[in-house]
């Protein structure tokens, strides 16, 4: 389907952004201009709002509203949405993790509407609550768990949090390259905490990578269509005892099955050397 994302300012610079940063190979860093930045008693206190709120009947009430604003959206894209690989779901014991690449505010509404998850939970860097507006309501009452710089918190409400998804059988949307770069198509590194918590709750991780195609139009010049690949789930393997080395083989699992999912979407060989044509959209 050809679909605008969200505008957000500068893409030029968010585009040298990304060049730089590939070319240090800091792949994992931001390359938005506008995010906001917290100190660690920003944080603190804004995830003490957080927690509070979330007890709250005014934040079921709303999550239910923020819910359906997000199934609206997904609902909105899935006539069109190329889905490729759902038989790898046939077996798929849920609730799950699932990983897929970051690149859009809206992508987690592609893979909420390819995997019919209409209650997706979502992981979310703490900043996003601090967002203005529709953006910021979402974030904060749309089945969202944020991280943060906190020990303390990582260590307990977070991890709370995601248990009680988990058990009210939700899935969670990671995403293992942390941090949004604007419509890049190629995979990049993973970060160990996706499936560390799936190695600690014993569930499976459902992979999935999203490749974009170019469609521009007269009215929209930057139209795009998505494709999500559902790719094979990954388990944790119950024969590694140590739970660092058990969620290191499925990151790695995980890591390459993005790689080869992008060389047949792309018909290319993964490099990590920057190109112009790895940003869709034409706008460059």
């Amino acid at each position: 389907m050809t679909f605008t994302p969200v505008k957000l300012g500068d893409r030029d610079k968010v585009i040298r952004n990304i060049a730089e940063n590939v070319r240090q190979g800091k792949l994992n860093q931001k390359v938005e201009i506008n995010d906001p930045v917290l100190t660690l008693a920003e944080q603190q206190s804004v995830l003490a709002d957080f927690l509070k709120l979330h007890q709250t009947r005014r934040y079921r009430l709303r999550a239910v509203e923020a819910r359906s604003m997000m199934n609206i959206g997904a609902r909105m894209l899935s006539p069109n949405l190329q889905v490729e690989g759902q038989a790898h779901l046939a077996d798929v014991k849920w609730p799950a993790i699932v990983t897929a690449n970051h690149f859009s505010p809206i992508d987690s509404l592609l893979i909420r509407s390819a995997l019919k998850l209409p209650d997706l939970s979502i992981v979310v860097e703490l900043t996003n609550l601090k967002m203005p507006g529709l953006l910021g309501f979402l974030m904060t009452y749309s089945d969202t768990i944020p991280i943060s710089d906190s020990i303390n918190y990582m260590g307990k409400n977070f991890i709370k949090l995601l248990k009680q998804s988990l058990d009210r059988q939700q899935s969670i949307l990671i995403y293992p390259e942390r941090e949004m770069w604007f419509n890049y198509r190629k995979p990049r590194p993973l970060e160990r905490g996706a499936y560390y918590y799936a190695v600690k709750f014993n569930v499976p991780v459902v992979s999935c990578f999203v490749s974009m195609a170019d469609a521009p139009t007269k009215g929209d010049p930057h139209g795009i269509n998505y494709t999500v690949h559902v790719l094979q789930p990954i388990y944790p393997d119950p024969s590694i005892k140590s739970e660092r080395d058990a969620a290191d083989k499925m990151r790695e699992q995980d890591y390459q099955q993005k790689v080869a999912a992008y060389e047949a979407a792309y018909h290319k060989k993964f490099v990590e050397a920057f190109d112009e044509s790895d940003v869709a959209g034409n706008y460059i």
